[in-house]
């Protein structure tokens, strides 16, 4: 049995990546710890030992807030991972980004023995300079260029989420033998791909789901809502997430009045999250068009298309590599008449939807968690290896004759 360590700085019950990688070694018998943001409720863990450190998670538009922030969740994690390593050592500590800088928090453990894993979850850099933009935007992320690749350099191994991911995380000088893929496929244990759910009688709803930043479009897909009304009175849009622009999409709902046809409601643990998706219609990942979202696969958007519920996705890079051929209805990002137009176009027309999802389960087959697994067993038991022949190597060094 190998001991693994997770830091994140994400709540374990509301992100389906880090809750999915440590059940999953879990599940095989290792011993699994997760150093993570605390939450009211308490998670579904099967057999993870969640420790959740008492403090939030800010979102907003401060770099001030979000420094002191990230500050104080290094602190606490750095600490606790230092006691429970000295204690007994892991094989192996997984560092979950954002931020990249997370990594610190495994200094001690690696000067321990422990293997150190950066998974990569998302690319700061791109994402800093859509959310400040300007100048400082631009020299803000080549800093944080400059943090992934001294972040990826202390690694033992980097995790990307996709093929373009990794690309791109070469191009920007981490080696290529240092990283591996895992997709974020959801766990069909959760996510079953059979569509079970209805739609209320007299609706025909769209649904979208996860954070509520500008660069994810939901104010595109409530406009949208909002040019469609008169023409589909039947039209609803339900929202589940959080995030630093939802006070404003609500207000944006009160302005156009449309209370009627959206409706919200705050993040629900995974497993809470299939028996509300399927209710809908259509799935949505509206975003708009930039250098992060260009390389982004939606969870969305993978959950929408294993629960075998037809997507209208904006034509992003990433999504068109995975789901370019027909798989998904795609519309030009940022704007509203297009994807008006594909919601009518789906509205009217369900032979198109049948066709949608028959053929992203086919785009799904190559992406399946089952094949993920295998891979993120594959990146990880690796590096166990690796140290367990490093201790054998030290300790026939340290043999006498």
């Amino acid at each position: 049995m190998a001991r693994f360590l997770m830091i994140a700085y994400t709540t374990y019950m509301h992100d389906g990546r880090v809750k999915r990688h440590a059940e999953a070694l879990a599940e095989r018998g290792d011993h699994v710890d997760v150093i993570c943001l605390a939450t009211d409720e308490q998670p579904i863990t099967n057999g993870v030992n969640v420790i959740g450190l008492p403090m939030p998670r800010y979102r907003g538009e401060s770099k001030s807030a979000y420094l002191r922030s990230y500050t104080r969740f290094f602190a606490m994690a750095a600490r606790r991972a230092a006691r429970m390593s000295m204690k007994l050592r892991y094989d192996v500590v997984i560092v979950c980004t954002m931020p990249d800088a997370v990594i610190v928090c495994a200094i001690l453990p690696k000067l321990l023995g422990s293997k150190v894993v950066l998974d990569v979850h998302d690319t700061m850099p791109e994402l800093y300079r859509d959310k400040f933009g300007g100048a400082r935007g631009a020299a803000g992320a080549k800093l944080l260029m400059l943090e992934e690749r001294v972040s990826s350099w202390w690694a033992d191994r980097v995790l990307a989420v996709h093929d373009l991911h990794r690309d791109r995380l070469q191009q920007a000088g981490v080696p290529a033998d240092k990283i591996h893929v895992v997709m974020n496929s959801p766990d069909t244990r959760i996510f079953d791909r059979h569509k079970n759910g209805d739609s209320p009688p007299n609706q025909f709803t769209l649904i979208c789901h996860g954070t509520v930043t500008q660069r994810l479009g939901l104010d595109l897909a409530v406009s949208a809502v909002a040019a469609l009304r008169s023409e589909i009175p039947e039209l609803r849009l339900e929202v589940i997430g959080e995030g630093d622009r939802l006070a404003e999409s609500r207000a944006l709902v009160d302005r156009l009045g449309l209370g009627n046809q959206v409706s919200f409601m705050d993040l629900v643990p995974v497993e809470k999250l299939p028996p509300l998706l399927v209710k809908a219609d259509v799935g949505l990942v509206p975003y708009r068009p930039s250098s992060a979202t260009h390389l982004m696969l939606p969870v969305k958007l993978l959950d929408y298309a294993t629960l075998s519920i037809p997507v209208i996705a904006a034509r992003l890079r990433t999504v068109e590599y995975y789901f370019g051929d027909g798989a998904v209805e795609l519309f030009e990002p940022g704007d509203v008449a297009d994807l008006a137009r594909a919601i009518r176009l789906l509205y009217n027309n369900p032979d198109l939807r049948a066709r949608l999802v028959e053929r992203s389960r086919h785009a799904l087959d190559a992406l399946n968690w089952q094949t993920q697994r295998s891979e993120y067993y594959r990146a990880i038991d690796s590096l166990v290896a690796e140290r367990l022949s490093q201790e054998n190597f030290d300790g026939r060094e340290r043999t006498p004759e």
